[in-house]
């Protein structure tokens, strides 16, 4: 589908007013709204989709928003029982128990702990907790905040209950072979990646030299069990990655004799999620069990085919993802929920009225996240569906050719530079990414994870998430300076990724 030069410039406007709204320090909830009805002004005026169709492309949007939505809120409620019953600050004292050494302290609190962080709950918990440990235990506020960054970043794809993951395969539209692909080889980049996250986090002077194979051994084991994880299910990728590394931090970073912290204390902060480790393992685990889930039948509701300007049609098909009651994740999060809520309060540590204190504290940060996920899902639902994401996508393809693959991650860096977060990169460039791919002759699910590696490590460029981050560790103001401080091991990180798909593309189809 070819377009004249003008058709691909109007496309990009409605992520080009995204871009001017945020620079300007609009909120992504608001600056994603007005990009949303852009998107459907001009879907309708210029790219010729009819109302029936854009209705389709919202009903899409909204379906892939919903099913997302059905994993980060139980998850934000899963999050809250451990922050509300003092586990949380029980993890965090274990954690700065274990390790003894300058070194030590800055792999756990800057790399290994935040990453069980953004796996649980994401959505700026990690860099708020961890970034104020980092000084405590002595760095300034700059390099706490920017080491901080570095070394959590590899985590967000597969952090948050998967949101990131399942933000691309939904925009983009893939089918269930497709999505376990993606799965898969976006574990095998963010393996690598968090292996030189660990090492930029431990830095290259000679007293840092000799815990170099303690730190290749976390990496390889959180790394390993990404990988493994996300082949059976992507929901649980960071978080089970994050825990075995805290495992492994507990068991080979205390020397010298010191005392180490009870590991009853880190299984018991830790509880509710080995419970839902041990909910999804037996569901996908155990044949039988698994059968027996797969009768309650999937809803894949239909919905009819469009047609827009350019000579772009969609086919009839089913959304996606598809939703299977009870093998989402939403289950087991439910189930950890409430047993962590029942032992807590066995134990003392839940007393009367903290179910509600935690339900508000819930409800109020469902709403915010709830409206940016949706927002965003139907944006790029409606630049699908007019045909917007497909001219930008020849013009990027014809401009670039196979050079586009180098540029995939970078453009997914972008998209979470400019919006603080990769879960909205994934939502804007996801589908142009998988067009591009289709174009090209390239497998899909590669280009997509350079999308969302590349996304990771925006996270620790962008203005958005380090001025959050400024703000708890008290550098207002002193934002440029985290900036400059991570240019190069942003850019270490950067060439990896890219290293990572240009091989995915040369060795596989």
């Amino acid at each position: 589908m070819e377009a004249p030069g003008w058709a691909v410039a109007v496309a990009t406007l409605p992520v080009l007013s995204l871009a001017v709204l945020v620079l300007r320090r609009q909120p992504l909830t608001r600056s994603a709204a007005v990009a949303t009805v852009l998107a459907a002004v001009l879907s309708v005026t210029v790219f010729r989709l009819d109302v029936g169709g854009l209705g389709v492309g919202v009903l899409r949007g909204l379906w892939t928003g919903g099913w997302i939505l059905a994993i980060v809120l139980p998850a934000l409620l899963l999050f809250g029982v451990l922050e509300r019953s003092g586990m949380l600050d029980r993890l965090a004292d274990v954690a700065t128990g274990i390790a003894p050494t300058p070194a030590r302290q800055r792999l756990l609190l800057a790399w290994i702990l935040p990453s069980f962080l953004q796996g649980a709950a994401g959505f700026g918990t990690p860099i708020a907790m961890v970034a104020p440990m980092l000084v405590r235990v002595g760095l300034t506020p700059i390099a706490a905040l920017a080491t901080s960054l570095i070394g959590y970043q590899w985590a967000v794809t597969f952090g948050s209950m998967g949101s990131s993951y399942f933000m691309a395969a939904g925009t983009a539209r893939l089918d269930e072979a497709a999505a376990a692909s993606f799965a898969l080889r976006t574990g095998v980049v963010l393996a690598a990646s968090c292996i030189v996250s660990g090492l930029l986090v431990l830095g290259g002077r000679r007293e840092d030299r000799r815990d170099l194979p303690v730190t290749l051994l976390i990496g390889a084991v959180m790394g390993g069990t990404l990988v493994a994880v996300v082949t059976v299910q992507p929901a649980l990728g960071s978080v089970v990655a994050g825990l075995a590394g805290l495992l492994v931090a507990y068991a080979v970073l205390p020397r010298g004799g010191g005392d180490r912290p009870r590991a009853g204390d880190l299984l018991q902060a830790a509880f509710p999620y080995l419970v839902l480790t041990a909910t999804v393992v037996v569901a996908y685990g155990i044949g039988p069990v698994r059968r027996g889930l797969e009768e309650v039948p999937r809803i894949a509701p239909v919905l009819p085919g469009t047609t827009a300007a350019f000579g772009h049609v969609n086919d009839a098909a089913a959304v996606t993802p598809a939703f299977h009651p009870l093998l989402h994740p939403w289950i087991h999060l439910l189930v950890a929920a409430t047993v962590g809520v029942l032992v807590y309060r066995r134990q003392g540590r839940w007393p009367p009225g903290t179910t509600g204190e935690t339900l508000r504290a819930w409800g109020d940060r469902a709403g915010a996240v709830s409206w940016s996920i949706l927002t965003l899902t139907v944006l790029a639902s409606i630049l699908t569906e007019a045909g917007m994401i497909a001219v930008v996508a020849v013009a990027a393809a014809t401009l670039l050719g196979y050079g586009f693959v180098v540029a995939s991650p970078l453009l997914g860096a972008f998209g979470t530079v400019l919006t603080g977060s990769t879960t909205a990169s994934n939502a804007l460039f996801a589908s142009l990414q998988a067009d591009v791919a289709e174009r090209l002759g390239l497998a899909v699910p590669a280009l997509l994870s350079g999308q969302t590696a590349g996304g990771n490590l925006g996270n620790a460029l962008s203005p958005i998430n380090i001025a959050v981050g400024a703000a708890v560790v008290g550098v207002i103001g002193q934002e440029g300076e985290v900036v400059r401080r991570n240019l190069r091991p942003a850019a270490i990180l950067a060439a990896t990724v890219v290293v990572a798909v240009v091989v995915q593309v040369l060795l596989t189809p």
